[in-house]
């Protein structure tokens, strides 16, 4: 074999570092082509439902639920608009290879890592505190029922989280004195707005089974399994956030665009 000049080593990896680099490029145009994407359906649809729009178009189901989407159209068209000005500016960035662009890019992608650590470190401390409190106001809210003291508004919320977790009372039936237990105990209870405000005790399911798990226990179980995949997908996104950290500062550190 014959041996490489210095030369053809330094070009052969001067060759490298430019389809690595352009490889780098490639992958934050197209994530943040999809950034975009994204932040432009979040402001269109915040912003169909903030200027009623959708009564134009007479869709029963957009109109009867408009009034409870309204409050987060707001917050979804802000989301939406960060997402396009950063997408845009990591795309172009990434396309023309400027610096300044990149650097403005790389500066609010890591100021979003920043705030995303804080927020997780600070759901962790406050976890318990969170779960306590949670845990409180459900029993509270069984205790005013089995001293009778429950509003329309109590019940209604019992019986959407019995429904909803599978359980009965804080630790089981027992939990109810003796006129009995709410019907969203069983499993053929079906939660309605329409009679959400009703109680329907009585002593058995019938045919229907009985839910035996506590709502405490319940929502214990849900409120730690939600955590944990919350806490994965804010993990994955930190990952993918800091890995186009690394492809922008590849792009600009070798710019192949004069």
């Amino acid at each position: 074999m014959f041996p490489l000049s210095k030369p053809l080593i330094y070009d052969l990896a001067r060759y490298i570092m430019g389809c690595c680099e352009f490889i780098m490029k490639t992958i934050l145009v197209i994530i943040n082509s999809i950034v975009i994407l994204s932040g432009l359906a979040l402001l269109v649809t915040g912003g169909v439902y903030l200027s009623k729009a959708h009564e134009y178009f007479d869709v029963e189901e957009l109109n009867e639920y408009s009034s409870d989407i309204k409050p987060i159209a707001i917050p979804l068209m802000v989301i939406g608009g960060i997402l396009l000005v950063v997408g845009s500016v990591g795309c172009c960035g990434a396309i023309s290879g400027k610096s300044g662009l990149l650097n403005i890019y790389i500066t609010v992608v890591i100021l979003t890592v920043i705030v995303e650590v804080a927020v997780c470190v600070f759901c962790v401390v406050k976890k318990d505190a969170i779960l306590d409190a949670s845990v409180k106001g459900g029993e509270y809210l069984v205790n005013n029922v089995y001293y009778g003291n429950a509003t329309d508004t109590d019940i209604a919320a019992i019986n959407s989280i019995q429904y909803l977790l599978k359980c009965c009372g804080t630790t089981g039936k027992d939990s109810y004195n003796s006129s009995g237990f709410p019907r969203s105990c069983c499993d053929d209870y079906v939660y309605e707005d329409a009679i959400a405000g009703n109680l329907n005790l009585g002593l058995s399911c019938g045919d229907a089974e009985l839910y035996t798990d506590g709502c405490t226990d319940a929502f214990t179980q849900n409120f730690n399994d939600i955590g944990l995949g919350i806490g994965v997908i804010v993990g994955i996104i930190i990952v993918f956030e800091l890995f186009c950290v690394i492809a922008a500062c590849v792009s600009k550190k070798h710019d192949m665009v004069a």
